[in-house]
Formats: structure tokens, sequence, C-alpha cells
């Protein structure tokens, strides 16, 4: 089976996209949104995801996006620096595999690229994995509660990641498309649940 490949995302997008995300759970979509988003997911919805005010990518496996991240400029009053918000979602077969953490480090990396000073990641506080790869990956997240959601916020640098890995992909997406760093395998975090 041939790796995913990540490569920017864009309007000729839209129709593929729009079909992963109708394929997902329920519960992947609102742990990526926080809310019901409909079946389609509305045209605007999808365009904001492919053309935000930041940057985006998808993750294709043959003819197929597996899975989409982006990086958008917080806008909120209390923003005092430059902060890039993180957000990702990927397909069910391909979760736990190590694609989500590839992505974000692109995006990441593009974002620190942009001038962003401090990231900002959402996340349901039933969505263990996700803080759990969080807290792994940025130790200095500091974690406020916002309503039913947590927001981590953290200085804007690179997760732990080996650097070449992530250099070489972010310099390959100059060139359109990078391989996920060979065939992912299954994740096991060994971060306990807090």
């Amino acid at each position: 089976m041939q790796a995913p490949r990540i490569r920017p995302a864009g309007d000729p997008d839209a129709e593929d996209l729009t079909a992963m995300l109708a394929g997902l759970t329920d519960l992947s979509l609102y742990f990526r949104f926080q809310t019901a988003i409909g079946r389609p997911p509305r045209p605007a919805l999808v365009l904001r995801m492919l053309c935000p005010n930041g940057r985006a990518w998808v993750a294709t496996r043959g003819d197929t996006i597996v899975g989409h991240v982006m990086w958008a400029w917080a806008t909120s009053s209390d923003v005092t620096e430059p902060t890039a918000e993180l957000a990702a979602i990927v397909s069910e077969p391909e979760q736990r595999r190590g694609l989500g953490v590839r992505m974000l480090s692109i995006a990441a990396a593009d974002a620190v690229a942009a001038g962003a000073k401090r990231f900002l990641f959402v996340v349901s506080p039933a969505n263990d994995r996700t803080a759990r790869m969080i807290r792994r990956r940025w130790p200095d997240a500091t974690v406020e509660r916002d309503g039913t959601l947590l927001n981590f916020l953290v200085s804007a640098h690179l997760p732990e990641e080996r650097p070449d890995v992530v250099d070489e992909q972010v310099r390959g997406l100059e060139g359109g498309e990078v391989a996920a760093a060979g065939e992912l395998r299954p994740v096991d975090d060994a971060v306990p649940a807090c």
C-alpha cells in the first residue's frame, strides 16, 4: 500500500474534502469542529478549511483525501501576540498511525515561518488522544477552560520530532507534495490520560 502524500490544499480539493468529511463518524467530526457540521458539510465551511487566513494541507492516499491540517491566525480580542490556531482531522482508517502529528508538524513549521509566536489548540475535554498528543509534543502548554472546551496555548516551536524529518517535509512542500515519512505505523500513546 502506498504511503500518504501531503500537499498544499486549495479550491480544487473541495469535492474530495467534502467526501472525506461526510464519511467520518460523528465523534471524529465533533472532536474537530465541536459542533454538528451537517452531511454533507456546507460549502462555506469546506472553503474556509481549504483557504484559511493562514495555510492548509491535505494528505492523500492514491487519489483519496485522508487528512486535512491547517493553521489560521487567531483574531480574538485577548490575543496579544501573533497566535496561530492549529487544527487537523484524519479519516478513521488513518488515525493512530502518526499522520496527524506529521501534518501538524508541517503546519507548525509554516506558522513559525509566517511569524507566529504562539500556537492555540481548541480541544474537547473528551478528546483524550489530542490532549495527550499536545502535552507530549508541547510540554510547555498551558490550558484554560473556555466554556465546554479546552484552549491549549504554547510558545511557537516545532514539536519534539526529529528535526531532519520536519525540515525535509517542509522543504519538500515547496515543490508541491511530500511523502508522510514512509508507511506510517500504529501509534501507542505512552502518556497517561489526565
